[in-house]
């Protein structure tokens, strides 16, 4: 339902209660945060005061708290930050605006882009499940999800995605408080009732605190569903962080007999699909949370936030016992309707026994074809051999892993996307769905107004780096036969270079321990010298916050709304070690490279505020690299374009001798341009003020810097407080600790007032 309960709801249950030990430590890495953030704003200023986050930090106990304390520290030192740079040019009002909370973010969604009445076609409204029951027509399934305040922006999208498939007459939403239903109400959205017997507005920061009510509004959830089960309508229970981009009606009814079908967290497509256990990838007794096929022993991870319930006998009484276990009194502190749906499901689950013998086997099916195939083993035996259980394919509905990473935001086939997998909390999720052109909730004008200013971003290098470092015999005999450098295992990703890593002592890959604090992994240390991936990825990085400081220093010389690029990335990110040394999360379909969330950079739920400027001089509006190629964007923006490209300075001179005219559509700059250069070339009295779109085909230390000293000041100071850092994590389970991640060092400053003036006039181009 609630889009943060994916940092503590992924369990894995061996037997019921036990819990696998790979999945430990699911929290935000605060404390470690803090001192880097601590750090980087001492070195930036002398007058940021440290010690104003600690106590911020100390007090924050829940994973959402810790990052609402990140942020909230991060704007603190970015105030302090620019602060100082206002007083060095005389100019005291001077202040960023502060990323904003979970709720001001979604009162900012539904102010600018709430839906309105007219777009819901709803049957009126209706308050009890039996009387959407009596109005709905025979045989339909009721679309389902839960509401609250907080999520109410998510819940709107979800609508929308579910009125673009054509089902929104189906849909009824629980509102679980009094400004939900009011809402939903006169959006005409047939809604039930659930404020006065929950009612919390909150985002549920901290409700694990109070695990008695956590249980409760699971039950509740759980009751809802068995309500609609008794009246005989199947029930398609969706969480709000979903999309859908098909209509699964199809896939359900021409699915194999089942009582539940429910999603998993299975990160493999082909793992999900090795029904017969005759994938050579795998073992045969199972894979890490696909562990459901025919067979197998261990790995099984079920993930509520997509629930088919059919109105059969054996689904009613699995969901009344569901219900029971979330309302008897327990010690177990992790006990919500997720982890109890495992528990029930997973009793007497292994061996996996198949329901479906009579099949076809999986070897005489295309799983790939936009057609749905149902193999022996798509439906299985669970909850003590009493239940038909479905386990939805992970290639048709997908989780946050497969879409937005193995997939880099494709659709191929998937049906449903659950944005799971993901940091940054809310507004990480949100950034998501934005980048994939998913997010249906966009301010007025969006697409159709304003200037732009976009960048080619560097290109990942060629040959790509291997997933493991060169075998330590094999190092051994070519270093003692005095063999040339291997370019297979060094090269340009190479920590000073290749020739000095090739000839460097020979190492081993080193294991998992157990370190002083309990914590299991590697250092960042160890599992940069051992994975060759993540050296390229973290090299990547840093030429990726290059051109973002003289990319994003132009959009704002120039006044213009800054899209980013597509960044490829070269490893995953995890909470877990077994990352090490591949950079490939547990058994996942990931190919290297990939096309990557911006927050594999980037902390994008700190970017909040960029936009705002200090009250006195603009910020840096922003939008998500697929905005230019959006099918909504305005033929004039899409048709008004100027490239501009960087010549001297180790990029190609000019063929013309520089004098004469580019092109129509190109603008020439010298490499080192300085603010002065760019604005007769680019700003408002040149000929390309009015066109849309600027495109950048390098930005990466093209700038030479700002002779406006002030402007200069300025706009770094902006820049890095909101977002030139990032970091890679994590090769240890404890991230609190340190050692287990790598920051992104920010990029060198440029040059302001003489010295960028000097640098501009010594420039031999």
């Amino acid at each position: 339902m609630v889009a943060l309960w994916h940092y503590v709801r992924y369990v894995t249950l061996l037997e019921p209660g036990q819990e696998h030990a790979a999945i430990r430590a699911k929290t935000q890495h605060a404390a470690q945060f803090r001192r880097h953030m601590q750090d980087r704003m001492a070195r930036l200023t002398k007058t940021v005061a440290t010690s104003s986050t600690a106590g911020v930090f100390e007090s924050a106990t829940s994973v959402a708290e810790l990052a609402a304390s990140a942020a909230s520290s991060a704007a603190t030192a970015a105030t302090s930050v620019v602060s100082a740079a206002a007083d060095r040019v005389g100019r005291r009002h001077f202040q960023i605006a502060a990323g904003l909370s979970s709720e001001d973010a979604m009162k900012k969604v539904l102010a600018e882009a709430s839906l309105s009445a007219d777009v819901a076609e709803g049957l009126g409204e209706v308050t009890t499940a039996e009387a959407f029951h009596k109005a709905l027509q025979p045989g339909l399934s009721v679309w389902l999800t839960f509401s609250n305040q907080a999520y109410l922006h998510f819940a709107q999208n979800w609508y929308l995605s579910i009125k673009t498939i054509g089902r929104h007459r189906q849909v009824i939403v629980a509102a679980l408080d009094a400004p939900t239903l009011k809402v939903w109400r006169g959006l005409r959205v047939p809604v039930l009732d659930y404020s006065s017997s929950f009612g919390d507005t909150s985002d549920f920061r901290g409700i694990g605190a109070d695990q008695a009510r956590f249980r409760k509004m699971g039950a509740m959830k759980v009751a809802a569903f068995l309500e609609l089960l008794e009246l005989g309508r199947s029930v398609l229970v969706s969480d709000v962080d979903t999309v859908w981009t098909a209509d699964p009606t199809s896939y359900f009814t021409g699915a194999p007999p089942f009582d539940v079908a429910v999603t998993s967290d299975c990160l493999s497509r082909e793992a999900d699909e090795n029904k017969d256990g005759k994938n050579p990838r795998f073992h045969p007794s199972g894979v890490w949370f696909c562990g459901h096929s025919p067979g197998n022993t261990f790995g099984a991870t079920f993930n509520t936030g997509v629930l088919y319930l059919a109105p059969t006998p054996a689904a009613k009484a699995f969901t009344a016992r569901w219900r029971d276990l979330l309302l008897a009194p327990t010690d177990d502190w992790h006990m919500e309707d997720q982890r109890g749906f495992n528990q029930l499901v997973l009793t007497n689950f292994y061996p996996t026994v198949a329901a479906d013998e009579a099949a076809r086997p999986v070897s005489e099916m295309d799983m790939t074809s936009p057609t749905p195939t149902f193999p022996r083993g798509s439906v299985v035996f669970a909850a003590n051999r009493s239940l038909l259980l479905h386990p939805l394919p992970a290639r048709r509905f997908c989780s946050g892993h497969t879409f937005f990473v193995q997939q880099s935001g494709r659709r191929e086939l998937c049906t449903n996307v659950h944005v799971t997998f993901c940091e940054g909390g809310i507004h990480g999720k949100l950034w998501r769905l934005i980048e994939a052109g998913m997010w249906s909730l966009h301010p007025k004008g969006y697409f159709d107004t304003g200037r732009f200013l976009t960048i080619t971003p560097p290109a990942i290098p060629t040959p790509y780096p291997p997933a493991r470092i060169e075998p330590y015999n094999q190092c051994q005999a070519r270093q003692a036969s005095g063999g040339a450098i291997d370019p297979v295992y060094h090269g340009w990703w190479s920590p000073g270079g290749a020739a000095a890593a090739a000839a460097a002592e020979c190492k081993q890959e080193t294991q998992q321990y157990k370190d002083k604090n309990g914590d299991m992994g590697v250092t960042i240390t160890e599992a940069i010298a051992m994975s060759p991936r993540l050296q390229g990825h973290l090299a990547m990085a840093d030429r990726y916050l290059l051109a973002l400081r003289d990319g994003m220093s132009a959009a704002w010389l120039l006044q213009r709304t800054f899209v980013f690029p597509r960044f490829g990335c070269l490893c995953d990110r995890s909470e877990w070690p077994d990352i090490m040394p591949t950079c490939r999360l547990e058994n996942s379909d990931l190919e290297f490279p990939f096309d990557c969330p911006l927050n594999f950079l980037l902390n994008v739920h700190f970017m909040q505020g960029i936009e705002n400027g200090d009250g006195v001089r603009h910020g840096v509006p922003y939008r998500e690299h697929s905005f230019l190629h959006n099918e909504r964007l305005a033929p004039t923006i899409r048709s008004s374009r100027v490239n501009v490209s960087f010549y001297g300075g180790g990029l190609p001179l000019r063929s013309d001798g520089g004098g004469a005219a580019p092109p129509p559509g190109l603008v020439r700059l010298p490499r080192g341009a300085t603010d002065r250069e760019v604005l007769e070339a680019l700003g408002p009295n040149s000929l390309h003020h009015e066109t849309a779109v600027i495109a950048l085909d390098t930005a990466e230390d093209v700038l030479g810097g700002f002779e406006d000293e002030e402007a200069g000041d300025y706009i770094r100071a902006l820049l890095e407080s909101k977002v030139l850092y990032g970091s890679w994590c994590c090769s240890r389970t404890n991230f609190h600790n340190p050692g287990a991640t790598a920051f992104f060092p920010p990029p060198a400053k440029l040059p302001t007032g003489a010295a960028a003036t000097a640098k501009r006039k010594a420039r031999a181009w």
